[in-house]
This record gives structure tokens, sequence and C-alpha cells, in this order.
């Protein structure tokens, strides 16, 4: 039986990138609202991307230590799916709007993974990137995917410098059979091109 595979295209900013990845056959799409992120979106143009593209997509909202106002904002006005926190946030912060969330962890920090999940017992989702400095969001590079711990269950998410060139060899290091890509499928920061995200999607399912 072939492995099947999650993919989720971050940082969607405007309505024709929404249409191409929903084309490209990606299963999530996610809406920054950390404000320093270049790939920040306003509540009410995200709400218009939302009602451009099929209800079967996941609609996932990054957030990196937001305020509870501006995420409540957030869920009132946007049917969102998931959260997804990127800060300091604690369990008791993330589980407070009873929607699934999901943490992602620091791999840059040196964070052992596991110890690090059990903070967050009732996540949805782990995702596992490479942090930049200030932590407010991935850094969009890539992290040793050896320090991996070897048998992951499909609640873990694999997210930091993927593109066109490293897809397939993260599905073979790895026993991670979701991914998260944001930047190695733009042409630049916020502006996705139509054709890595479906040159993504074909690799990754070869």
């Amino acid at each position: 039986m072939k492995t099947r595979y999650f993919t989720k295209f971050c940082g969607i900013t405007n309505i024709e990138d929404a249409i191409n990845a929903q084309n490209a056959g990606c299963d999530a799409m996610g809406f920054v609202f950390a404000k320093k992120s270049e790939r920040y979106i306003a509540v009410d143009v995200c709400l218009e991307i939302i009602d451009s593209i099929s209800p079967n997509i996941l609609l996932v909202a990054l957030f990196a230590d937001n305020t509870v106002q501006e995420i409540n904002n957030v869920i009132e006005h946007c049917n969102i799916h998931v959260l997804q926190f990127h800060g300091s946030e604690t369990q008791e912060f993330c589980q407070q709007w009873q929607l699934p969330y999901w943490k992602a962890i620091p791999m840059a920090d040196g964070v052992n993974p596991i110890e690090y999940s059990k903070k967050y017992v009732d996540a949805a989702g782990y995702l596992i990137d490479n942090y930049g400095s200030n932590k407010s969001g991935g850094s969009g590079s890539r992290f040793n995917w050896d320090n991996l711990p070897k048998k992951l269950d499909n609640k873990w998410i694999l997210a930091g410098g993927l593109n066109l060139e490293n897809i397939q060899q993260a599905k073979s290091l790895t026993n991670i059979k979701s991914f998260d890509v944001s930047s190695g499928i733009e042409e630049c920061p916020g502006r996705k091109s139509k054709t890595k995200m479906i040159n993504f999607i074909k690799k990754l399912n070869d």
C-alpha cells in the first residue's frame, strides 16, 4: 500500500495563492497572525481567502505569543480548525479555546522533542521546526534531521527549510508523514509559486 502524506502550505496571504495551493493538492493552509512575520495576514483578508476555497481544506491559524484578545478575534471571524502556537505558550493557554492545537517544538535549542511534547499532552500535533533567534515562528532553515527520534507517531509534523530539493530526502530519512512548508514554495516572502507548489506535492508523492 502506498504511503499517504499530509501537506500544509503555510503563510498564505492572498486568494490567488490559496486557489493555486488548493489545486496543487495541499491538505491544509496556514495563516500567520504573528505580527512580526513577513507573512502576517489581517483577519478580514484571511476571511476573504477562506470564502474563496474549498471547505475540505484544513484551516490553521499560526500564533506566536499573541494576546487572548487577538486570538479571540481570529476565531470569532474565521472558521479556523486548528490553532498553531510558536511562542512560549503554556498548555493551559493553548487549550482554553477548546479547539485542536499544534505546538511547535524548537529543535535549534537542543531540546529533546519527546520531553518537550510531554508539556503539551493534549496537543493534536507537534510541529518540529528550526526556530529563529526571536522565536516568533519558523526560521525557514533546516535543522539536522539525524537529531530526530527514530520512532515518532503520526501526531508529528516536520517543518523548517523544506523545499523541492530536500522533500524526498526528508521523507526517506524520517518516518514522519506530515509536512509543513512555507518559504520553500515561494517566489518571495508572502508570495507563493504555483509551479513550486505543484512540484512539491508531486515530489512528496513520488
